[in-house]
């Protein structure tokens, strides 16, 4: 029986699934509704994008280590714990007013963050069937694509009602995904793996894999751009007058989905560079139709073009690192990816807004475009090593 008859769409793969969409359409709901309330409070246009700078650099330098607490102590319970946790953070949010406060608490919910990504992630690939394993991770990745489509929509629907209202269904949402947790289904690695016993701490140098951080630099520069979407695109909607000011998430979302359900395949078929390469090609054009763009369809074609890169570079990506690391040690690898991601996420919330704040958001999503041209280039250097030294190649003439 060809290696394609593999069952993907389980009752565990769904039900972790519908765990990573209700996380992350409570998250999005926060990102592009938190500037404005940071604005509310009095800070700048720089200002209101620290919040996702300060939160997606401390979920950047914390992946790593949570990954490999989470291989250490399990990778489910790390789930519960940080599910329960974001009810805490929820609730804080629609209480502090001061806003160095607000960005410490940022801190703290972003590290909790990468627990959750590095954790679930990690889950999935072992449900994942290993000829199938770019099309999987597609699929796993239209959980946050599908939240994404709508969170921002309800996010801003709910903030019209009051801050609080939507700092308190955030924190019920999180109650849910506490619940949600305790009852996966998970494989003894998830629970804690053996091969590491509790009373060891894992070596300070084993806390990245350095060999995929490397490779990971050539996602960061597209994700500096990525950082001042999620920040600041709605600003710019408004100030450019384009409505509704949620339109650029939905079509990204749309694209995304379009572009993971029929060109994933391909990725297992003829190997995740097929994918790889175009994606990097298509996210510099978009940031550079972005920067200019003042209609509705210049704004579509821009969240179109960002969706079928991000959409397709991202499994494609980790088909590769997943398939030449540990699988003991895959939520540390997970966690690698989200440091080098989050960190071009956080430079460019920060950078964008600087930027924008002197010389104009168009301005500074053209300089994100520029930058993310460089992703090729980088690709190429940092991955020869990698593929000389693994089992990608294998892997990919398997499938």
């Amino acid at each position: 029986m060809p290696a394609r008859a593999e069952p993907l769409f389980t009752p565990r793969f769904a039900a972790l699934w519908f765990f990573q969409f209700a996380t992350f359409f409570s998250a999005f709901q926060l990102f592009p509704v938190i500037p404005f309330r940071i604005l509310d409070l009095g800070g700048s246009k720089a200002a209101a994008g620290s919040f996702l700078a300060v939160y997606t650099f401390a979920s950047a330098f914390a992946a790593p280590v949570m990954g490999t607490i989470a291989d250490h102590v399990g990778r489910r319970r790390m789930l519960i714990v940080a599910s329960m946790l974001f009810i805490v953070f929820s609730l804080a949010y629609g209480f502090v007013r001061w806003l160095p406060l607000v960005l410490l608490i940022g801190v703290a919910h972003g590290s909790l963050w990468s627990a959750i990504l590095s954790s679930a992630g990690a889950i999935m690939t072992d449900y994942i069937p290993a000829s199938r394993r770019t099309e999987g991770l597609a699929y796993w990745g239209l959980a946050p694509t599908a939240a994404v489509a709508i969170a921002p929509m309800v996010g801003l629907f709910v903030y019209r009602r009051g801050w609080l209202t939507l700092c308190l269904e955030l924190a019920a949402i999180s109650a849910l995904t506490t619940i949600w947790a305790t009852r996966l289904s998970v494989d003894r690695q998830a629970l804690g793996l053996p091969w590491l016993r509790r009373t060891e701490s894992p070596p300070l140098h084993e806390l990245w894999d350095w060999q995929v951080v490397k490779m990971t630099l050539s996602l960061t520069v597209t994700a500096v751009g990525y950082g001042g979407i999620t920040s600041y695109v709605a600003i710019l909607s408004r100030e450019r007058g384009i409505h509704p000011e949620s339109l650029f998430f939905t079509v990204f979302a749309i694209a995304t989905v379009f572009v993971r359900v029929f060109t994933s395949r391909l990725g297992d078929r003829f190997g995740p560079k097929v994918l790889l390469y175009p994606a990097f090609v298509a996210m510099p054009v978009a940031l550079g139709i972005l920067a200019i763009a003042v209609t509705r369809a210049e704004m579509i074609a821009a969240a179109i073009l960002f969706g079928l890169g991000l959409g397709a570079s991202f499994p494609a990506f980790m088909t590769l690192v997943v398939g030449g690391t540990d699988e003991r040690r895959r939520a540390r690898t997970f966690g690698s990816v989200i440091w080098a991601f989050d960190t071009g996420i956080g430079i460019g919330s920060l950078a964008i807004g600087s930027i924008g704040q002197r010389h104009g958001l168009g301005t500074a999503f053209a300089i994100a475009a520029g930058l993310s041209c460089l992703a090729i280039p980088i690709f190429l250097v940092t991955s020869r090593g990698f593929a000389a030294g693994t089992t990608v190649a294998a892997d990919g003439e398997h499938a």
